[in-house]
């Protein structure tokens, strides 16, 4: 039986509760056997989008569904708890009450070991559980740091829809996100300006628990790390070979490989001034046939091609005697997708201005609006957000 929200929720606030109640400062406390280091996100949204008020049966509208003109909603509920049980073993537990599925989920939960404590820069540390794989530099950004408030461009009505932006052409071939996995990581060199990842990993979604085949899906990244006069720069190439698990007409199992790659680079970071991410993925698209239907992989249909580029870009502003907030940052993002190359008019652009206001840290209130053009002559839409980030 699944348990309900509310009980879910008070689960979860009780952990967090429980743990300070017991430390000795404020975000962490020790045991005779282990220390645990305790912090957390809670994130508020209010949402609209232009699909409250269209009109049934218009042949030029995307939209699916009337959706309420404005929404409030937890977006996020989240506790992260790290555990260090010496210099070469620790790990992660996330337990996060959301909106994707109205429950108590699971995100990170995995083991850490590592093989080079010593260095200033670890030379190999392995990572086993369930975790983020090295795909997708935007998804890999921490929730509580993205640049605008979501990765993916979410209008709510828009339904069947895969190709909104980057974010949503990796996670719906499973390529980014959470799976199952090992995987290796560390740096190159003494200094660490040359950082690897090398993974293992079922190539399902974040829900599932368990892989449908033999199969695994194989996923290497490496960044160069530098600078651009004052400027941070970091420069990273990744590939990804995933396995699509099909049953065949014999019912026996069996996977289909594609591939696909992203070159990812970032100036700046989340400190004062210039930040901008720019990120390009290219491959194939496991959802896709060339002629924009569903593959048929037993017969080894030939898949489309796929191709999305997004960039976003920010000043983050120090304010002094800003009262009750200590920085202002204004930001836009442009993303363009086409999920099908030999397909005409499914290519996608979205536009995203906003703008965070810093209440110290990583405490902010965010304001974006998405606005999207359609291909297929479909009607452009948008989408208003606005974020309120408790952050410990």
């Amino acid at each position: 039986m699944r348990p309900r929200a509310g009980a879910s929720l008070g689960a979860l606030i009780g952990v967090g509760l429980l743990a300070f109640a017991q430390g000795t400062a404020a975000q962490q406390f020790t045991t005779d056997a282990a220390r645990i280091d305790l912090s957390g996100r809670f994130q508020t949204q209010l949402r609209g989008s232009s699909c409250s008020s269209f009109a049934t049966g218009d042949a030029g509208s995307a939209c699916s569904e009337d959706v309420p003109g404005l929404d409030l909603f937890i977006r996020r509920a989240r506790l992260t708890i790290d555990v260090t049980f010496n210099d070469w073993i620790s790990g992660k537990f996330q337990p996060e009450y959301g909106e994707e599925f109205g429950d108590l989920t699971l995100k990170d939960a995995y083991g850490l070991l590592n093989l080079n404590p010593e260095a200033e820069n670890t030379h190999a540390q392995i990572r086993i559980g369930h975790f983020k794989r090295p795909f997708d530099g935007f998804q890999m950004t921490s929730s509580t740091q993205i640049l605008t408030i979501e990765r993916d461009i979410d209008i709510p009505g828009v339904a069947g829809l895969t190709a909104l932006s980057f974010d949503e052409l990796t996670t719906a071939n499973d390529l980014s996100d959470r799976d199952i996995g090992v995987m290796v990581d560390g740096s190159l060199d003494a200094e660490g300006s040359l950082h690897y990842w090398a993974g293992v990993f079922n190539g399902r979604g974040p829900r599932d628990n368990e892989d449908l085949n033999g199969q695994k899906q194989f996923v290497g990244r490496l960044r160069y790390s530098t600078s651009a006069g004052e400027h941070p720069l970091a420069i990273n190439g990744a590939i990804a070979i995933t396995d699509i698990p099909f049953t065949r007409s014999d019912e026996t199992l069996d996977g289909r490989y594609f591939a696909a790659l992203e070159l990812f680079a970032e100036l700046g970071n989340h400190s004062a001034g210039p930040h901008v991410q720019a990120g390009l993925v290219f491959g194939k698209n496991g959802l896709q046939n060339e002629a924009g239907t569903t593959p048929d992989h037993e017969a080894e249909d030939p898949l489309a091609s796929m191709v999305s580029w997004q960039a976003i870009g920010t000043w983050k502003l120090e304010v002094e005697d800003g009262y009750f907030f200590t920085a202002i940052e204004p930001l836009f993002r442009v993303t363009v997708s086409d999920p099908n190359r030999d397909v005409e008019g499914d290519r996608v652009t979205a536009l995203t201005p906003g703008v965070q206001v810093f209440f110290g840290g990583r405490n902010k209130l965010a304001i974006n609006w998405d606005f999207v053009s359609l291909g297929g002559g479909l009607d452009s839409e948008n989408s208003f957000k606005a974020q309120y980030q408790f952050h410990f």
